[in-house]
């Protein structure tokens, strides 16, 4: 997303108790840098539009087919029990599939919206805020785009509490603009050794480690609360997640939670055509 008056979502999760003080209004933004192999939103992670392929709404290939008249030759047959088995990561360049769905099997994922849509969303719960809850952004990685600084901008001109959920892979000027709109931020440290953040997540934490100092550094006072999933094989031994504490500590920031693996995003790398690498049991 170029344009910084639009944003590109692929979610928005009302009342939720999960991502910072009060009921939270969540808008996901698409787009992130990381590639995390237990990744439990892996729709999040294109910049662009893509199709998503849900089997058990597929009504069978012999009542419709219409996909397969319309999709790249190859792409689309018939499965043992009717229904169409899509390559649908091959598919996904030509959105035109989901228009002539007729049971909606074969979906967009990711719409566009403006900022002033956004907070329109936001304002219809502003009475569950009471003073403590508000607005949400969360990814993918949502200060990715553009127009996430000038919605947070908005909602505090607005007086809405603002959030957000960051991986802290992300421009260092963007970070630190962010931030003067932010209430409460949420920042993913998910292991400080380079070489195991590389393979488990495609980068470097390189960036990621000096964000959080810049940040600290800049906003002393800023609520910042470090979340660190716990990845079987990962980051999962005592001594691994105590160099996080200690790094933490090193740079002052004491608010830190470990979260626990799940496997509730495994159905979606299904529908994007996509392997889900890590064990699921």
């Amino acid at each position: 997303m170029k344009d910084d008056e639009h944003l590109l979502i692929f979610n928005i999760q009302k009342y939720s108790l999960h991502d910072g003080s009060g009921i939270r209004t969540v808008i996901f933004l698409k787009g992130c840098p990381l590639r995390c192999l237990w990744c439990c939103n892996p729709e999040s992670q294109s910049v662009e539009r893509e199709l998503i392929y849900r089997k058990t709404r597929c009504i069978g290939m012999d009542k419709c087919g219409l996909c397969k008249k319309c999709a790249p030759l190859g792409t689309i047959k018939q499965g043992e029990d009717g229904k169409a088995e899509i390559d649908i990561a091959a598919c996904t360049g030509d959105l035109r599939l989901a228009d002539i769905c007729p049971s909606r099997a074969i979906e967009i994922e990711g719409r566009e919206i403006t900022i002033d849509e956004a907070i329109d969303i936001v304002r219809q719960d502003e009475v569950f805020y009471r003073g403590k809850g508000g607005l949400t952004i969360s990814g993918g990685e949502p200060l990715s785009q553009p127009g996430a600084i000038g919605l947070l901008k908005k909602a505090k001109e607005e007086f809405i509490n603002t959030a957000v959920e960051t991986c802290g892979y992300v421009n260092e000027d963007r970070l630190l603009t962010a931030a003067a709109y932010l209430d409460q931020i949420f920042f993913d440290i998910k292991s400080v050794d380079e070489d195991k953040h590389r393979r488990f997540t495609g980068s470097s934490n390189a960036l990621i480690l000096s964000n959080i100092r810049a940040l600290k550094r800049t906003y002393p006072d800023k609520a910042i609360r470090v979340r660190t999933p716990v990845i079987p094989g990962f980051n999962d031994k005592e001594e691994e997640l105590s160099a996080i504490e200690d790094f933490l500590a090193s740079i002052g920031i004491n608010e830190w939670e470990k979260l626990p693996y799940h496997t509730y995003g495994v159905g979606k790398y299904e529908m994007l055509g996509r392997e889900y690498l890590l064990p699921t049991q």
